[in-house]
């Protein structure tokens, strides 16, 4: 676990350096602050009790498609939204099927072209009467899409999943007919964005859970495939391989740069309108909210500031902004996490002591939740490591210790 979160946060850091120096920016990008840039004066460390960790104070970019610390909690908590939709809706007696949507491509395509083509693609085959008819004919009562991207020797290779709900089970006959039909409806549409695809890659088959179906459009996800390692298969690279690669392979920053160009603003998920209202469920929540640290079910959230208002999570650490600055330049902030999980308090001391950081709070003897920090907080007479806000700080204190102590 602490090899993989360390390694996201690595590749979170490479996206920024990539991403702002392709844009050739005076002042980090919302990937680069991500995780490393304070919101206040201090950041908190806090423990829950499933078992996890996270940071409080710091900013949060939400891409699903570039960060992948973001990526990875987005996915996540995007599936089990899935899945309360997908278990209700099977609880309820319906069907649930699972269909894949490519269509061929080149490697002198780029992926703005691509990207278009595949979801204009979509909203074309959603359109019309026949649409209406098929719907009526098969009870098709909505839709999930998710959009997912790898690259390969034959360029980018966008394409569709798709959860297909139905009022009722269809029969194996019925079932034949849903797949004839889907596949009219979109190699038709594709044929209208000047493309073309292969029935080959197309594919329909039953969920056989509602676990099932909920990863297939949300745990498959780019926040996902970095567990797997280096995924490859007939499609090629997933982008975090080719922002690992981009350590090494100019060519693999050029590509994860011209991906993170041409999917910005683009939704991964999407819902058909008022499938989850049939079921009583709230709507989703933005990828930004859910990426927020911290983030549970039982927790309360002010949408405008990200605040939490309630959690039932403990605090294990306070660092000032000296210690906080010298946890990133020594890059320990998946280590951090990790020691918060195994040991608390004492195990992220002793992390911060062995690469010689300190922190002037101790969260034991402060206040929770949402405190205030004191105006005066006590600080070591000359702390270089870590304790003071600035050098004038360190100026100022080092006087007053000579006057007393000279």
């Amino acid at each position: 676990m602490l090899h993989l979160r360390k390694e996201r946060h690595e590749l979170r850091d490479r996206a920024g350096v990539l991403l702002d120096t392709a844009a050739d920016r005076s002042e980090p990008g919302r990937v680069a602050r991500c995780g490393r840039r304070r919101t206040g004066p201090t950041v908190e460390v806090w423990v829950n009790p499933e078992g996890g960790a996270h940071f409080r104070g710091l900013e949060t970019c939400g891409s699903i498609w570039t960060c992948p610390v973001c990526a990875s909690k987005i996915a996540t908590r995007r599936t089990a939204e899935v899945e309360a939709l997908t278990q209700a809706h099977m609880t309820a007696g319906g069907g649930l099927y699972m269909a894949t949507l490519t269509l061929r491509h080149k490697s002198f395509q780029s992926a703005r072209e691509l990207r278009w083509q595949v979801a204009r693609a979509w909203e074309k085959a959603q359109q019309g009467g026949a649409w209406v008819r098929l719907k009526a004919d098969l009870g098709i009562i909505g839709t999930v899409r998710a959009l997912e991207v790898t690259h390969g020797k034959s360029g980018w290779h966008p394409h569709l999943h798709v959860l297909i709900f139905t009022g009722a089970k269809l029969s194996e006959r019925r079932q034949d007919d849903l797949e004839a039909a889907l596949w009219a409806r979109w190699s038709s549409a594709v044929r209208r964005v000047d493309g073309t695809c292969d029935e080959k890659a197309f594919h329909l088959r039953e969920a056989s859970t509602a676990s099932a179906g909920a990863a297939y459009v949300a745990k498959w996800g780019a926040g996902q495939e970095i567990a797997k390692g280096a995924h490859k298969d007939a499609a090629g690279q997933s982008v975090w391989d080719l922002l690992k690669a981009s350590e090494h392979d100019a060519r693999a920053g050029r590509l994860f740069v011209e991906f993170a160009t041409a999917f910005k603003g683009a939704r991964h998920l999407t819902y058909a309108r008022g499938l989850r209202e049939w079921y009583g469920l709230r709507d989703p929540l933005p990828d930004e909210e859910l990426a927020l640290e911290g983030y549970q079910h039982s927790e309360v959230i002010d949408t405008e500031t990200g605040e939490i208002i309630a959690q039932e999570t403990g605090r294990v650490a306070v660092f000032d902004s000296g210690t906080w600055n010298r946890v990133i330049r020594l890059k320990l902030t998946a280590d951090i996490l990790s020691a918060a999980i195994k040991g608390g308090t004492e195990a992220v001391e002793f992390l911060l002591s062995q690469h010689d950081c300190h922190s002037y709070f101790d969260a034991r003897e402060m206040p929770a939740p949402n405190y205030k920090p004191p105006p005066s907080p006590h600080k070591r007479a000359f702390d270089p490591g870590g304790g003071f806000g600035s050098m004038s700080e360190v100026m100022a204190a080092l006087k007053t210790w000579k006057e007393n102590h000279l």
